[in-house]
């Protein structure tokens, strides 16, 4: 019952997401309505991995489901990437060219680090320290990478854009875990 429950509200968010996403894309680069179908996995995807790693994060301090843990919980998500970013960023200026399979591996282990260690200090948890490093794989995966944000403009502006996005995805992520989840979780919840 609760894994359902998680796998709804990341499905749910994986929509929301994309819909928020598609909007935001459309005010910095350009719309993308009309491939909007061709994301539907990866935003599942993504959905159920975030929820689950959220449930983690919750368990470890239930006062946390709420919009402030929310927006704490979506940021930690976006701040994970930074390393990863970095670097892939690094060997872009350095060498003038994208950077190779050998510095996109180092960056997805970095990721996977960041992402593990953002929510293990988060929460002092080892699962949600697991949880944090699938969900940094699955978001720089399903992302084809980081972003080139040395190119400079809309790409500055839509890397920076995706924390406002993480962010508020985290409050609403914390709405439909109390909503949905918290009613069936093992841990209980201090009243809204």
């Amino acid at each position: 019952m609760l894994a359902r429950r998680i796998i709804l509200i990341g499905c749910i968010l994986g929509f929301v997401s994309l819909g928020l996403f598609a909007g935001l894309h459309a005010l910095v680069v350009k719309p993308v309505w009309t491939e909007l179908a061709k994301g539907i996995p990866f935003v599942i995807a993504i959905g159920v991995t975030v929820s689950w790693a959220f449930h983690e994060f919750a368990k470890s301090a239930p006062k946390r489901v709420n919009a402030a843990g929310g927006l704490r919980f979506g940021a930690l998500i976006w701040l994970s990437a930074l390393p990863a970013t970095a670097l892939a960023n690094m060997v872009r200026v350095r060498t003038g060219d994208a950077p190779s399979l050998v510095v996109y591996t180092a960056a997805l282990a970095l990721a996977v680090a960041g992402g593990a260690l953002a929510l293990q200090l988060a929460t002092k948890s080892k699962r949600a320290a697991v949880a944090g490093a699938v969900v940094a794989t699955v978001l720089l995966a399903m992302a084809g990478g980081p972003l080139p944000v040395i190119r400079g403009g809309r790409v500055v502006e839509l890397w920076v854009s995706l924390l406002v996005l993480e962010a508020l995805g985290g409050v609403v992520l914390a709405w439909l875990y109390r909503r949905y989840v918290s009613p069936v979780a093992a841990t209980s919840l201090p009243p809204a």
